[in-house]
């Protein structure tokens, strides 16, 4: 969990996030929800959608 002063933003609004714990069937896992738009991002969606890496390059054209 960040301990930076500033909040974390959502990235598909740009909202607010909140650090939140949360169950399915198995697992309890912790992950950012928006308190705008409801965007849930843990670590394998950070990860799926390249989040954890530099930005990409886009191609032109």
């Amino acid at each position: 969990m960040p301990t930076s002063s500033h909040p974390v933003r959502c990235p598909r609004c740009n909202g607010v996030m909140v650090y939140e714990r949360f169950q399915d069937m198995l697992d309890l896992f912790y992950a950012w929800r928006c308190l705008n738009c409801g965007e849930i991002v843990d670590p394998v969606v950070a990860k799926n959608r390249g989040m954890d890496k530099k930005p990409k390059k886009r191609a032109v054209g």
